[in-house]
């Protein structure tokens, strides 16, 4: 099996490792007994647990649904304010010390085990009726606890679109990037790595940060380097670029993971970054694990005001409530979150209506709007070859559009743009989008900044696995047009969402992809790269060396993967564009919930996500501690 480090992103356990307490065991909760400023004055509890009775029936002032990456970046720094309690209450447990979670070498091994919740999508009818594997993490870190670990940024002008979306300036590169800036902590590379291709800009790294991001000290240097100088050839005008952190991704480069510097090489994920060493020192901030939150309670009355939140250890275990005096933070994940809001009776009243779930507040835009990307890959025996180095794989080519299609690039810009109202209809009623109009203005900027602004269209990450003799390129388009829906199956909690991802839903979409596939091949037999192969395995006689478009996109549609990089199911954007959260992250009409995780991205990005989600969590944290500053103004803080 390939070493593949796509889709998901690195981390590791030993940032700040220390020995674990005897409050980790089962039933034996840490409890501190100080009385909180501001609250009823009941003790509280510090630590990580599994005890249901240390929080069930209790008050924090905030309770944060999901022990992922922004759950916990946004509970670790609400919680170093000592006035403030936190929970996070997380489905998985502590995992930080299995080697599927600490070594990025394992990558893979998790998924389809008890660290992913196993999601699967509807059936994809072009791989026999069968629902593809959608990994989420279900452990401490969420799925940045067994990703991949990159460490890249869009380019600024996908950012720059947030503005357009939610009417607010400070969502676009410049205020979004200065807070990836405050979660990094970036490790500059050492001489052989530099030597080994290793590049960066130090305007675009943060230092001081939680997270450890650091370039593999085995960096490939053959055939990494020579399959960059490939790709240089097969797409005209690829360059070489310092850095993909650094606002221009349209090139190849080296990129750095999510790892820490010393021999082990292990992930610096959410948990050990923002929260294991937290949330042993600080009687303020408690983790529930073993815990899934079933529905958030509202407060009587005509206004719509979170009381609290009812969990559950399994489908048949008592359910008990934990009170938010504060506010109720959704961060379970693009599949979840809104699972959670649609089970509290907060969405679509059609789809609510079909599940059986009464509705509280009409919000069409929840769990629609959905971008999730499809992946390929192609295969080759390799040559015997010193490898000089030990990985993991670092080096990754981003082709724009025009590259891509070359001389039909024009005439597919015309026909995008001519047809994209009839297609954004054609979404509006099959219930993909809330509203059509708005999402005509969507998919507009999206195409423009593919066509016009010159983004990159595919991410082609180059594989080496000396264990097996083999080379490889995984690749999938970065920016789909398709839209899909995750919602509610019923009205159980227990019962996994429904998620139809679309895939290849747009002609663009299978154009880029195909394209993509049909070059990386060419990338595997152009010199320097040609001079390492032996022999090609996938496609191989799938797909004959003079293959028709037509040959090429039934091979992709009965082979192709989930990239597992899905956004926007409940997207920051204005209300009457259908969004759900507005630029503070709170869901319309509703004063205390707020979502923060992958779920409010609404257009996605040429980049792997995990920097900009802690971006995301450090600038939500930043806006809530803003808030605090009128909390006690709020008539709904007075009741009780």
């Amino acid at each position: 099996m390939l070493f593949s480090l796509l889709a998901l992103t690195f981390a590791s356990p030993f940032v700040h490792a220390v020995p674990r307490g005897p409050w980790h065991d089962e039933g034996n909760p840490r409890w501190h007994g100080f009385d909180r400023p501001g609250s009823s004055h009941q003790a509280f509890v510090g630590g990580v647990t599994t005890d249901v009775n240390a929080v069930a029936d209790k008050s924090f002032d905030y309770v944060i649904c999901g022990g992922g990456l922004t759950g916990l970046t946004v509970a670790s720094r609400l919680s170093e304010d000592p006035n403030i309690s936190v929970l996070v209450i997380e489905a998985g447990y502590d995992n930080h010390n299995d080697p599927r979670v600490y070594d990025v070498r394992t990558y893979g091994e998790a998924f389809e085990s008890e660290l992913d919740w196993n999601i699967t999508s509807t059936p994809v009818p072009w791989q026999n009726d069968t629902g593809l594997l959608l990994v989420a993490g279900r452990t401490l870190g969420g799925s940045g606890s067994i990703n991949g670990a990159s460490w890249t940024k869009g380019p600024a002008s996908q950012y720059d679109v947030l503005p357009l979306l939610t009417g607010d300036d400070s969502w676009g590169w410049k205020g979004l990037n200065e807070y990836m800036l405050i979660a990094e902590n970036f490790n500059l590379p050492e001489p052989r790595e530099i030597a080994s291709g290793a590049m960066y800009d130090p305007a675009y790294h943060g230092q001081g940060g939680p997270v450890e991001v650091s370039f593999a000290a085995g960096i490939f240097e053959k055939p990494q380097q020579d399959a960059l100088e490939a790709s240089y050839k097969v797409w005209k005008g690829l360059e070489r670029i310092d850095d993909a952190a650094a606002g221009e991704v349209n090139g190849a480069t080296i990129i750095p993971n999510m790892v820490v510097t010393d021999e082990s090489q292990n992930r610096s994920s959410p948990f050990t970054a923002y929260a294991m060493h937290q949330v042993e020192q600080r009687d303020n901030f408690m983790i529930l694990t073993g815990q899934r939150v079933t529905e958030i309670v509202w407060k009587e009355g005509d206004d719509m005001i979170a009381e609290g939140v009812h969990f559950q250890g399994c489908r048949d275990c008592d359910i008990n409530f934990v009170k938010a005096d504060r506010e109720v933070l959704l961060s379970a994940g693009s599949l979840q979150s809104p699972q959670i809001l649609e089970l509290s009776g907060v969405g679509d009243p059609d789809v609510l209506e079909a599940a059986g779930v009464p509705l509280k507040k009409a919000a069409p835009g929840v769990g629609k709007h959905m971008q999730e990307q499809t992946k390929n890959s192609v295969v080759q025996n390799a040559q015997e070859m010193e490898y000089e180095g030990s990985g993991p794989p670092s080096g990754i080519a981003f082709p724009n559009v025009h590259q891509l299609l070359k001389d039909n690039s024009s005439a597919t810009y015309d026909y995008v743009m001519e047809t994209l109202p009839e297609y954004c209809q054609e979404l509006q009623d099959k219930g993909l989008v809330a509203n059509a109009t708005a999402t005509h203005t969507i998919l507009e900027a999206q195409v423009n900044n593919l066509f016009k602004q010159n983004a990159a269209a595919s991410e082609v990450f180059f594989t080496v696995s000396p264990g097996t003799g083999q080379l490889g390129i995984d690749l999938w388009n970065l920016i789909v047009l398709a839209r899909g829906t995750a919602h509610i199956s019923s009205n159980n909690s227990w019962d996994r969402p429904t998620v139809e991802a679309s895939y290849f839903g747009h002609p663009l979409d299978m154009m880029i992809q195909r394209e993509t596939c049909k070059q990386s091949r060419q990338v595997y037999q152009t010199e320097p790269l040609a001079q390492y192969v032996k022999s090609e395995i996938v496609p191989g006689e799938a797909v004959a060396q003079e293959g028709t478009d037509e040959e090429w996109e039934q091979w992709m549609k009965e082979t192709f993967t989930s990239v597992w990089h899905y956004i926007a199911t409940l997207a920051m954007m204005k209300e009457e564009y259908g969004g759900v959260v507005d630029n503070r992250l709170k869901i319309y009409g509703i004063e205390n919930v707020r979502a923060i995780d992958a779920s409010v991205l609404p257009i996605q990005l040429s980049a792997h996500l995990s920097s900009s989600l802690y971006g995301i969590a450090e600038k939500a944290a930043a806006m809530i501690k803003e808030d605090q500053k009128g909390f006690r103004e709020h008539p709904w803080a007075h009741q009780h």
